[in-house]
Formats: C-alpha cells, sequence, structure tokens
C-alpha cells in the first residue's frame, strides 16, 4: 500500500461494464492503472485507515494494488480495479459550468457537502466559512473536474456574488483562503 498525497494522483471518470447495465464511478489514475474509491476515514484516523488498507491488501494476497490518499478532509484508501475504463467524455466546458453552478451550490451546501464552519486565524474568529482549497478538493472529488475548473468555478460564484473572500481582498484562489456564502452572512 502507497501512501500518497492527492496532489499526486489523475482523478478521473470510470466506468464499469456489466451484461447490460453502466455503473459510472469517481476514480483516479495512479501509475498507468485505474482505482475506485473503497473507504474513507476522517483525518484522524490515519492509523485506522492504514490499517485498513493493509488488511485489504494482505486478504487480497497482493493481487491488487492499494493506495491511501491523504487530503486536508481526512483518509481515503483506492482499490486498483482491471474492470473499469476511462470513461471518455466531452470535458465540461465554461458555459455548461455556468449552466449548473446552482445545481453545484445546492449540493455543497447539502449534508455531503463542503464543510462551513466557525474558522480561526491569527485569534480572530471568522463565521460560517470555507477554506478555498477543501472547496477545489470537493468539487474534484464530488464531481470529478480539474482543479483549474474548480477555480473558475469559485471565481464565477465570486462574480455572481454567492461567495466572496471574508475580507473581499481576493479572487477565487485554491488556497487556505477563507470564503464565505452571502446567505450566511
Amino acid at each position: 500500500m502507497k501512501i500518497l498525497d492527492h496532489k499526486q494522483v489523475r482523478y478521473c471518470n470510470l466506468v464499469k461494464r456489466q451484461q447490460e447495465t453502466v455503473e459510472y464511478l469517481p476514480g483516479l489514475i495512479f501509475n498507468n492503472k485505474l482505482f475506485i474509491k473503497d473507504k474513507s476515514f476522517p483525518i484522524k484516523e490515519k492509523k485506522e485507515a492504514q490499517d485498513y488498507g493493509k488488511m485489504q491488501f494482505l486478504e487480497n494476497k497482493g493481487e491488487k494494488e492499494y493506495l491511501l490518499l491523504e487530503d486536508i478532509t481526512g483518509f481515503t484508501i483506492w482499490t486498483e480495479n482491471k474492470q473499469v475504463e476511462v470513461w471518455q467524455h466531452q470535458a465540461k466546458n465554461d458555459a455548461s459550468i455556468i449552466k449548473d453552478v446552482e445545481k453545484i451550490v445546492k449540493k455543497m451546501r447539502g449534508p455531503q457537502g463542503l464543510e462551513i464552519k466557525d474558522r480561526r486565524y491569527r485569534l480572530k474568529l471568522y463565521n460560517s466559512c470555507f477554506v478555498g482549497s477543501e472547496f477545489v478538493n470537493w468539487l474534484i472529488e464530488n464531481l470529478s473536474i480539474s482543479s483549474e475548473q474548480s477555480i473558475k468555478i469559485g471565481q464565477i460564484l465570486i462574480d455572481k456574488k454567492i461567495i466572496h473572500h471574508v475580507h473581499d481582498k481576493h479572487d477565487f484562489e485554491n488556497d487556505y483562503l477563507f470564503y464565505r456564502f452571502y446567505i450566511d452572512e
């Protein structure tokens, strides 16, 4: 099992074809191999995630490769899968992204959405905000789009006055900067 940072892999959409059904899955590519998501763990459960990955590897007698992917939200075990293929589709262009903004915002603010909470920075409390880099990672994992497209979506949300930097000093950036939905003001 390899422990990797999310920047070392490439996210993609995968398709699994079985008889007459087709299943679409979020996936990733590492060393020209395809991986599907197995299980996620919170950031404080690193040891449990490592143990789970080792156990899966041993149970499969090393026939599959396992990755432990670390990002700011936690750890995810990804399993090599030889029965899937990369879904060949046209990347969403900016026009279709703009049309989907309302759906994206609704999903981000939903139960499985972006973590919006009170945060501290240099002894100052910022209410109901999220981190720019967490926003990008959430979009990559949940919509299987690139980080460049995620940053464009963030900037579109700023331009449409849906979100803003907590001090209104930055455009949208994939960084540890706090942003807030205007609705949460």
